[in-house]
């Protein structure tokens, strides 16, 4: 924006209240995100990727040729918003935030505050059986209009998802043979017509024993599944779960060359 002071306010020719954003909410999110990332705010980070931010105009000083004050708001879901330790930590990291925007956005005559906030929870309008087939414990975290156990899931997901590969997440499955089963693998992938399946383990939604993880998944495997577990410690951040995808995706290819 090229200086905006002398567009907007009492002297200019247009209303403060059309002064345009500073810059895209899109724009914004990603890279909060990434520099969340690098600060190991990852509950944050997760939140920019999938909420994105709303961006309001607060308030308007024209003392001094005008100052545009906004407001950015990050909605996180509630159990991810209640993990910080009261309004005290809560306050650092809305500051921190607000200092990185800052360092985005340049400019003397726009002032920013960061505000973290509770996402509402939307009751689903429709039942689906994604994430769904154990009823003891449905999938409750949402992106994108799908459901997940953890974070480590979802940021698998979006990294899967850039490899350009088909992702299933958490399709139930079922079959009577030899007994009825119906089961949830974390993530179907397929590959020039092979199917594998990713499974993460090792955090408190994967605590299953290699060897009730191998039954579970047996009658797929004697269909010609290929199985390839990973752990959820190497998907706690964007940038970690882009590397394990790289390295899903390298075990798939030789797994195809050896056919």
């Amino acid at each position: 924006m090229d200086n905006p002071r002398s567009l907007y306010g009492r002297n200019g020719p247009l209303s403060y209240d059309e002064c345009p954003v500073p810059i895209s909410p899109e724009t914004l999110a990603s890279t909060l995100a990434e520099l969340a990332d690098l600060r190991g705010l990852d509950s944050v980070s997760l939140a920019l990727r999938s909420h994105g931010v709303i961006i309001t105009l607060k308030n308007y000083d024209n003392w001094d040729g005008g100052i545009w004050t906004w407001l950015i708001e990050v909605q996180m879901p509630a159990r991810d918003w209640a993990r910080f330790n009261g309004s005290e930590e809560r306050t650092k990291i809305e500051e921190e935030l607000t200092e990185l925007t800052k360092s985005i956005i340049a400019n003397d005559a726009h002032e920013f505050i960061v505000q973290l906030l509770v996402k509402p929870i939307t009751p689903f309008k429709s039942l689906t059986n994604q994430g769904r087939a154990h009823s003891s414990n449905t999938a409750h975290i949402e992106h994108e209009g799908l459901l997940f156990r953890s974070q480590p899931e979802v940021l698998l997901f979006i990294a899967l998802r850039e490899t350009g590969l088909p992702v299933m997440p958490l399709p139930v499955v079922t079959s009577n043979q030899p007994r009825f089963k119906r089961i949830e693998p974390d993530f179907i992938l397929i590959c020039q017509g092979m199917t594998f399946v990713v499974e993460v383990d090792g955090d408190r939604w994967h605590q299953e024993s290699p060897a009730a993880a191998q039954e579970r998944l047996s009658h797929l495997e004697d269909e010609g599944v290929r199985i390839i577990r990973v752990s959820a410690e190497s998907c706690k951040s964007s940038n970690s779960a882009k590397e394990t995808a790289k390295t899903i995706l390298s075990k798939i290819e030789r797994l195809l060359k050896s056919r």
